[in-house]
């Protein structure tokens, strides 16, 4: 997991909580590269020096909130999601889906993410790799041999299998935010390239 500096949990909730409402703010308004550390500090209202000794860079900063982020709402629905049941890992790619295009379409957090999957290059793409993993990993926990075992796959194949899946989640999200289509048509894209994938599979 991306941490700040151990120094960054011991300050007053209250500070702790205007550097990431100011993170937000900023990574709202503008795409990583473009994003003002000046602006973060200046509506957080703490020193560059202070910032210095929170976090390392930028990038610190961004990971840690992008996964604080997905720790504050998309934890609650997952796992009510994993208390279902799900039948098998399709159907947990395709609720994590789901979950997203609501995050892109009318969350708090809109801006937010569509400026982080416009901002994307391959050196950001690796991180959130590592953090979407992560987190997978923690969500699916004891599940994650059951499923394995559902699909009939061996290791390999089946995290093969999740990986396809979550560029095609990644892919669709991008298409999605980049042209005019509304939530029923990329949908039935999704559902569309999933039968495509079961059955090469």
């Amino acid at each position: 997991m991306i941490m700040p500096k151990d120094l960054f949990f011991s300050i007053p909730d209250g500070k702790r909580s205007r550097i990431m409402e100011a993170s937000i703010n900023e990574f709202s308004r503008q795409m990583f590269n473009n994003a003002s550390i000046n602006q973060i500090i200046k509506e957080a209202d703490i020193s560059r020096g202070s910032f210095y000794q929170y976090f390392e860079d930028k990038d610190d900063l961004y990971f840690f909130t992008i996964q604080s982020i997905i720790k504050a709402t998309a934890y609650t629905f997952l796992k009510q999601f994993m208390a279902s049941q799900p039948q098998d890992i399709y159907s947990v790619y395709r609720s994590l889906f789901v979950y997203n295009l609501q995050l892109l379409s009318d969350g708090e957090y809109k801006a937010f993410f569509r400026n982080m999957y416009f901002g994307l290059n391959y050196r950001l793409q690796q991180k959130l790799k590592a953090i979407f993993s992560s987190i997978r990993g923690e969500l699916l926990e004891y599940r994650l041999n059951e499923l394995q075992q559902k699909s009939g796959y061996d290791g390999p194949y089946f995290q093969e299998l999740m990986n396809i899946l979550e560029l095609n989640n990644r892919d669709l999200l991008m298409l999605y935010i980049s042209r005019p289509m509304d939530i029923e048509t990329i949908m039935d894209v999704y559902d569309l390239r999933i039968r495509v994938i079961r059955t090469v599979g």
